[in-house]
């Protein structure tokens, strides 16, 4: 990969996965499935590039879904307290 493109990667793969840890940590609608679902769409858009996008584009999508799919490899579902929600 050209070095230009490489470093599109990185800033895309970096800003798109603290963007998903962020969003993770404050938006209670933002569940796994939720997310799962966001990504599914991703693969989607991936394949349809009829208007040709480019390969900075095209970088920046694949770094999108890699980071995707390592913060999904990684998510943990947190035990869910049904004493929280009664009180």
């Amino acid at each position: 990969m050209d070095e230009y493109l490489q470093q599109i990667y990185e800033d895309a793969f970096q800003n798109a996965y603290e963007g998903f840890q962020l969003r993770k940590r404050n938006d209670e609608t933002f569940t796994r499935s939720f997310f799962q679902g966001l990504l599914e769409s991703m693969y989607v858009a991936q394949g349809n590039n009829w208007l040709g996008r480019g390969e900075a584009k095209e970088a920046s999508q694949n770094a999108m879904i890699a980071a995707a799919e390592l913060l999904l490899s990684e998510w943990v579902e947190e035990p869910r307290d049904d004493n929280a929600i009664a009180n």
